[in-house]
Protein backbone atom coordinates (compact mmCIF):
# COMPACT_ATOMS: atom_id res chain seq x y z
CA UNK A 1 0.00 0.00 0.00
CA UNK A 2 2.93 2.51 0.64
CA UNK A 3 4.61 1.54 -2.35
CA UNK A 4 1.61 2.58 -4.35
CA UNK A 5 1.02 5.87 -2.22
CA UNK A 6 4.76 6.71 -3.15
CA UNK A 7 4.28 5.75 -7.05
CA UNK A 8 1.46 7.99 -7.38
CA UNK A 9 2.94 10.99 -5.58
CA UNK A 10 5.70 11.11 -7.46
CA UNK A 11 3.72 10.86 -10.68
CA UNK A 12 1.83 13.60 -9.45
CA UNK A 13 4.89 15.26 -8.53
CA UNK A 14 6.43 14.44 -12.01
CA UNK A 15 3.37 16.09 -14.01
CA UNK A 16 3.91 18.63 -12.25
CA UNK A 17 7.31 19.66 -13.04
CA UNK A 18 7.12 18.74 -16.22
CA UNK A 19 4.43 21.43 -16.64
CA UNK A 20 6.84 23.84 -14.82
CA UNK A 21 9.94 23.09 -16.76
CA UNK A 22 8.30 22.95 -20.25
CA UNK A 23 7.26 26.43 -19.19
CA UNK A 24 10.52 27.57 -18.71
CA UNK A 25 12.14 26.13 -21.67
CA UNK A 26 9.46 26.74 -24.26
CA UNK A 27 11.57 29.32 -25.82
CA UNK A 28 14.49 26.66 -26.58
CA UNK A 29 13.29 23.27 -26.30
CA UNK A 30 10.83 20.89 -25.18
CA UNK A 31 11.10 18.09 -22.38
CA UNK A 32 10.61 14.30 -23.40
CA UNK A 33 10.43 12.37 -20.14
CA UNK A 34 10.97 12.84 -16.44
CA UNK A 35 11.42 10.32 -13.68
CA UNK A 36 10.85 11.81 -10.31
CA UNK A 37 11.86 9.07 -7.24
CA UNK A 38 11.16 10.78 -3.55
CA UNK A 39 12.18 8.20 -2.20
CA UNK A 40 15.74 8.39 -2.93
CA UNK A 41 15.54 12.28 -4.07
CA UNK A 42 16.80 11.78 -7.61
CA UNK A 43 15.53 13.01 -10.78
CA UNK A 44 15.99 12.20 -14.46
CA UNK A 45 15.25 14.35 -17.07
CA UNK A 46 15.24 14.02 -20.88
CA UNK A 47 15.36 17.16 -22.96
CA UNK A 48 14.86 17.95 -26.62
CA UNK A 49 17.01 21.55 -27.16
CA UNK A 50 16.06 23.47 -30.88
CA UNK A 51 18.98 22.64 -33.21
CA UNK A 52 20.55 19.86 -31.40
CA UNK A 53 20.07 16.29 -32.80
CA UNK A 54 20.37 14.21 -29.32
CA UNK A 55 18.48 14.97 -26.66
CA UNK A 56 20.26 16.34 -23.21
CA UNK A 57 19.91 14.12 -20.58
CA UNK A 58 19.77 15.37 -16.77
CA UNK A 59 20.76 13.53 -13.56
CA UNK A 60 19.78 15.13 -10.54
CA UNK A 61 21.52 13.34 -7.64
CA UNK A 62 19.90 14.72 -4.99
CA UNK A 63 17.04 17.22 -4.50
CA UNK A 64 14.92 19.29 -2.15
CA UNK A 65 11.68 20.66 -1.34
CA UNK A 66 11.35 23.28 0.93
CA UNK A 67 8.57 26.16 2.30
CA UNK A 68 9.48 29.81 3.15
CA UNK A 69 6.62 31.97 3.40
CA UNK A 70 3.77 30.17 2.06
CA UNK A 71 6.26 29.81 -1.25
CA UNK A 72 7.49 26.43 -2.42
CA UNK A 73 11.54 25.91 -3.52
CA UNK A 74 12.98 22.80 -4.98
CA UNK A 75 16.76 22.87 -4.56
CA UNK A 76 18.93 20.54 -6.85
CA UNK A 77 22.68 19.10 -5.84
CA UNK A 78 24.87 16.63 -7.47
CA UNK A 79 23.65 17.86 -10.98
CA UNK A 80 24.89 15.56 -13.95
CA UNK A 81 24.05 16.02 -17.59
CA UNK A 82 25.39 14.14 -20.79
CA UNK A 83 26.88 17.09 -22.18
CA UNK A 84 30.19 18.00 -20.19
CA UNK A 85 30.34 21.95 -21.11
CA UNK A 86 26.55 21.91 -19.29
CA UNK A 87 27.73 20.31 -16.15
CA UNK A 88 30.29 22.84 -15.71
CA UNK A 89 27.27 25.54 -15.96
CA UNK A 90 24.95 23.57 -13.87
CA UNK A 91 27.51 23.47 -11.33
CA UNK A 92 28.18 27.03 -11.38
CA UNK A 93 24.72 28.80 -11.79
CA UNK A 94 22.17 25.70 -11.02
CA UNK A 95 23.15 23.61 -8.16
CA UNK A 96 22.25 24.92 -4.89
CA UNK A 97 19.90 27.45 -6.23
CA UNK A 98 16.30 27.80 -4.66
CA UNK A 99 14.08 27.63 -7.79
CA UNK A 100 10.32 28.73 -6.64
CA UNK A 101 7.67 26.45 -8.20
CA UNK A 102 4.55 27.95 -9.43
CA UNK A 103 2.11 28.12 -6.61
CA UNK A 104 -0.20 25.51 -8.55
CA UNK A 105 2.02 22.80 -8.47
CA UNK A 106 2.78 24.05 -5.08
CA UNK A 107 -0.49 23.82 -3.58
CA UNK A 108 -0.63 19.60 -5.50
CA UNK A 109 2.63 19.77 -3.24
CA UNK A 110 1.06 20.66 -0.14
CA UNK A 111 -1.62 17.99 -0.82
CA UNK A 112 0.73 15.25 -0.98
CA UNK A 113 4.02 15.95 1.08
Amino acid sequence: MFKKFVSLKDKALSKGLEFAINLKIKEFGEMLNLKLDSQNKTIELELMLLGEKEPLNIYVGSYEISEENGKFYLTAKNIKTSREWINIVAKNYLENQKFEIPENIAKTIKIIA
